[in-house]
């Protein structure tokens, strides 16, 4: 059985995949560039910088990813994270925007076909 995803949460991975593929392609491209590894320094305060930056990185991503595929939940929470993400890079905003008007235009419609007692 699959589950079935939302527009804005495919929006929000198809944003995930480009994103990290270009960090990717950025770190790889860093790496081909001997005269720019030559220009840099080795030291042990650098590659714990770096250590420390890669770790963050992927903590960030993995916040994001268990943001986009909990979007629908009733609660707002994900989208909120979502939207602070979005300080970083703003593409985020689209899939959290989205799903807060999908929901909010849901409940309006549930509210006004509710019955009258």
């Amino acid at each position: 059985m699959t589950r079935k995803y939302s527009i804005p949460q495919l929006i929000g991975f198809a944003i995930m995949i480009i994103t990290n593929g270009a960090a990717i392609l950025t770190v790889l491209h860093t790496f081909q560039n001997s005269a720019l590894l030559v220009m840099t320094s080795r030291s042990l305060i650098v590659s714990a910088i770096g250590l420390v930056v890669f770790v963050g990185y992927s903590l960030l991503q993995l916040l994001i990813y268990f943001a986009i595929a909990r979007l629908d939940q009733n609660n707002d929470g994900w989208a909120v994270v979502l939207l602070l993400v979005g300080l970083m890079n703003h593409l985020y905003w689209i899939p959290a925007i989205w799903s807060l008007i999908v929901k909010y235009v849901r409940q309006l419609r549930e509210y006004k076909n509710r019955p009258i007692s």
